[in-house]
């Protein structure tokens, strides 16, 4: 597990993300494939099954998100939050980007149909937009075990490469989003509801994720320590305002 403190964020109130989403934007990866080794067919169909799936999961028009946002920002004048959650869906398609084109390079296609993205998509709509962001963060917290194990079930520096900017990106979505939760005042029975929403999370996608996972020395139980090792931070965040 990736402890939050080691990104040296300094003090979270009043933290500028328009700015950090801006900087970041303009440090995209560039996906070049000329020194790339060839994935073996075993690599293939190890890899790709789970990758079709975390493509999907982060494409997304971010309609709902917007709308949600938009009431709270008219109800807080918190003007700058609506900027950083556009920069925020921009940054989630752009992780979209990477992948598809990784898997065009071996001519896998996008996965059209995902009962676990679907699945995903409805739970966020039931709470406005807390229940977005909790929903958001689980998922978020998830990707981060996969992309540590992902990168180390090939020898493609160009999947590692991917794989490094997913794990930049996304653990400071996982801090952007606690933050909000801060922001949105979390109580103690929210912090109960999204420690079984991580328990039946895990156990939904242990299934399509185990293989990508073993090969990348996560056990089941491995995997579970880690993923609530990165929701007790969350929550910290969120109830604390600051990482510790």
């Amino acid at each position: 597990m990736i402890h939050l403190s080691r990104l040296r964020m300094g003090r979270l109130e009043g933290y500028d993300w328009p700015a950090y989403f801006s900087r970041n934007a303009r440090r995209k990866l560039l996906v070049e494939f000329t020194a790339e080794t060839y994935l073996t067919e075993q690599e293939k169909a190890l890899i790709f099954p789970s990758m079709r799936m975390f493509q999907a999961g982060e494409a997304s028009d971010g309609k709902h998100l917007l709308e949600t946002a938009e009431r709270y920002v008219k109800k807080s004048g918190d003007e700058s939050y609506l900027e950083a959650i556009r920069w925020f869906v921009a940054e989630e398609n752009r992780h979209s980007d990477y992948l598809k084109k990784y898997m065009e390079y071996y001519g896998v296609r996008p996965e059209k149909t995902i009962w676990l993205d679907r699945w995903f998509r409805r739970l966020r709509k039931l709470g406005g937009l807390k229940g977005e962001i909790i929903v958001l963060t689980t998922a978020e917290m998830i990707a981060l075990s996969y992309y540590r194990a992902l990168s180390e079930c090939t020898d493609s520096q160009v999947l590692r490469r991917i794989c490094r900017q997913m794990l930049h990106d996304e653990l400071r979505h996982l801090v952007f989003q606690s933050c909000t939760l801060h922001k949105l005042k979390s109580n103690p029975v929210e912090e109960l509801l999204r420690i079984c929403l991580m328990q039946m999370t895990i156990w939904a996608v242990w299934p399509r994720l185990r293989k990508v996972l073993t090969v990348g020395g996560f056990s089941y139980w491995h995997f579970y320590r880690e993923s609530m090792g990165y929701l007790r931070q969350s929550i910290r965040i969120a109830g604390q305002g600051e990482i510790r």
